[in-house]
């Protein structure tokens, strides 16, 4: 007697044989990473080299944002120490790729904009020095805060006539 559950196939005499085992779920074939024949491991001297360039280069960034709030004397060593963490940057950025290191480069690439886009934050407040030394001295003998309002809107003032004067340099 046949199997009344069965689907219709299994009654037929020339159905192949059932598998022994269980046939669900069929066995995922395992993804094969291309082969690649350029790529290579990385070196480890060189790698060592590109991990202690960007250990030396985050520093420097650090150390350039931790002068930058200090008094105005004292900020342009910030410019400084972000022009060579940007030196720093770019070369480590260079030796890791050269190193084939696949965790730096990201990394030191991202890092190189940031330090780029603040050496020139720092280089724009830099050129500022006159009008950013004035409004320092203001606020050192500021006590009140009237007297700090004024130190702004001549900050502000200051920033105007400078402005003014880059825009127009024969007048």
């Amino acid at each position: 007697m046949s199997n009344p559950y069965a689907p219709p196939d299994a009654d037929r005499k020339d159905a192949p044989a059932p598998q022994d085992g269980p046939s669900w779920p069929p066995p995922m074939p395992r993804p094969q990473a291309p082969a690649d024949p350029e790529r290579q491991p990385p070196d480890p001297e060189v790698a060592a080299h590109a991990t202690r360039l960007t250990r030396l280069f985050g520093v420097l960034v650090l150390g350039s944002v931790l002068v930058a709030t200090l008094p105005l004397p004292w900020q342009a060593a910030g410019l400084l120490f972000a022009v060579a963490a940007l030196v720093v940057g770019v070369r480590g950025l260079i030796i890791a790729g050269r190193a084939r290191t696949r965790g730096l480069v990201p990394l030191l690439a991202v890092g190189v904009v940031i330090a780029l886009s603040w050496t020139l934050i720092l280089g724009v407040q830099l050129a500022l020095w006159p009008v950013q030394q004035d409004k320092q001295e203001c606020l050192e003998g500021a006590l009140t805060i009237s007297a700090t309002n004024a130190c702004e809107t001549q900050y502000e003032k200051d920033l105007d006539d400078l402005r003014t004067s880059l825009e127009n340099p024969g007048s």
